[in-house]
């Protein structure tokens, strides 16, 4: 890479990847208007598109520079719509390298430029290919502009992780950090198709088409994810040098992921519920521009699922800025009958919404009674028994939240704790914070309780955390302490530029 300012062209197999996938969003569209519109000449559009499409990002590829100098990157686009990004390196985030299927094919992989920015907060600045080993001299020389230190890439595979991540460990993350709501609802869908399979086989009642389409609810909902999750995970490493975090990791795509720890807006500890019988959690950060090309944007994890000690060991050595003695506020009294009331409430709710089902399945398995014997007898009261179950799981959980629920306004930091099921703690930046809204409602007004909800940015663009219900003196507070850093001079203003 030259870095004097010379221009310099992406690599040409991105004229066939840009080409295949318009083409391919092309084919998707005209299946769709196949149902409304006389299609006679769509061979004719489906033979001459790829030609076009060539020409097209051809010429996109060939007007298309990049100047790497001093103090910027310039991207420049000299066609019929004329484009100039510059980027200078003192507003950069990251600087990350991806591989996908399509890199592998060529030796090639993409160069993310992310901008610290809400506007760039959901899709890389750009996105530049390169040949494997120039794009990965690219980052590390940048690495040495953003970060003050260039490691290169034969270094960043000998230096070890700060913990051992096994494909164990990444199996486990996969299936046990999928919400608890997630896998409940994957659950249901999965119970009915076995039920309705259950009625076909075993009483010979024709089976509809629900049971196919709840199967493949739950495979969408419960097991689609967590196969995404193994195989994004993957050969999981993270590190730490100087003020800068390196994460690797991805089996198909690979990621190259770094930023500066001022970037981090605040750090979330997170557990499911099946996680937490295991004795494990997970850490994520918001981070503002660390999204893919094609606009996959999440919370990077700086430890995937690990025993709680491993997992605050990390936390120490990693984030050490965003550890800290704390000494939490619970909720008062008043937040104890308002999550009742809700819980009473939801309950209601569900009960009216499963009569109708619940008589549903009544009646069928009261058809069934006599021929099937006790298995017929049973089923009339599955549905109106789980949902019996479901309302003390409300009740149970507003118990749980009013204990669990935390508030903890620290010097430089402060925490929320949430989760009756899945549990997270979030600690913050007095810095980070853009704005704090504190929000009451009829019922809490009533018992003298608020809920705070604190907004920053992050790496899925705006982000808040929403706190439990406490006394509005103690949720203001926060501004409170805010506003008195930006007048007694403490306020790092650096931390929110853009």
């Amino acid at each position: 890479m030259n870095m004097a300012g010379e221009k310099v062209r992406c690599h040409p197999t991105v004229i066939v990847e840009n080409t295949a996938r318009t083409f391919i969003s092309i084919v998707v569209v005209l299946i769709f208007l196949g149902a409304w519109i006389d299609l006679s000449a769509l061979p004719g559009i489906l033979a001459l598109s790829p030609v076009v499409l060539l020409l097209f990002y051809y010429r996109q590829w060939k007007r298309t520079t990049i100047r790497f100098n001093e103090t910027d990157v310039v991207v420049e686009r000299d066609t019929l719509f004329q484009m100039k990004k510059t980027l200078p390196y003192a507003k950069m985030a990251s600087v990350n390298v991806n591989r996908d299927i399509s890199n592998r094919l060529f030796g090639t992989s993409k160069v993310l430029i992310n901008i610290n920015s809400g506007t760039s907060a959901m899709a890389p600045e750009a996105v530049l290919t390169f040949r494997q080993d120039v794009a990965e001299r690219i980052r590390s020389e940048m690495s040495q502009r953003l970060y003050d230190h260039e490691i290169s890439p034969d270094e960043e595979e000998t230096i070890e992780s700060l913990a051992m991540f096994t494909p164990v460990d990444v199996i486990i993350h996969g299936l046990f950090s999928v919400s608890t709501y997630q896998t409940i609802l994957g659950s249901v869908f999965l119970a009915y198709s076995v039920f309705e399979l259950y009625l076909s086989t075993v009483v010979g009642v024709e089976a509809g088409a629900g049971a196919m389409i709840s199967l493949l609810m739950f495979v969408g909902i419960q097991i689609m994810p967590s196969v995404s999750l193994i195989l994004r995970y993957y050969n999981y490493k993270v590190y730490r040098r100087g003020d800068t975090i390196y994460l690797q990791h991805g089996l198909i795509r690979t990621y190259r992921t770094a930023f500066s720890v001022s970037r981090i807006n605040a750090v979330r500890v997170k557990s499911t519920l099946s996680a937490r019988l295991l004795g494990r959690s997970c850490i994520e950060a918001e981070v503002v521009g660390l999204v893919s090309e094609d606009g996959e944007s999440s919370r990077p994890v700086l430890c995937l699922l690990k025993d709680d000690a491993t997992q605050q060991r990390i936390l120490r050595e990693l984030v050490p800025e965003f550890v800290y003695e704390r000494d939490p506020d619970r909720q008062p009294e008043g937040a104890k009958r308002v999550l009742l009331i809700r819980a009473v409430f939801a309950s209601l709710v569900l009960a009216a919404a499963m009569l109708i089902p619940s008589l549903y399945v009544f009646r069928e398995g009261a058809a069934l009674t006599g021929s099937v014997g006790i298995a017929g007898a049973v089923v009339p009261f599955v549905l109106p028994l789980g949902t019996a179950l479901a309302i003390l799981a409300i009740i149970y959980a507003a118990h749980v939240s009013y204990r669990v629920t935390e508030f903890d306004a620290g010097e430089d930091l402060f925490t929320f704790v949430n989760g009756a099921v899945d549990r997270e703690t979030v600690v913050m930046n007095y810095d980070k914070v853009q704005m704090v809204w504190i929000a009451e409602g009829p019922v809490a007004r009533v018992f003298g309780v608020s809920r705070g909800s604190v907004y920053m940015l992050s790496s899925t663009g705006g982000s808040s955390v929403t706190s439990g219900y406490f006394p509005e003196s103690a949720l203001d507070r926060i501004n409170e302490i805010v506003m008195n850093r930006i007048t007694g001079g403490r306020y790092d203003y650096r931390l929110n530029s853009i």
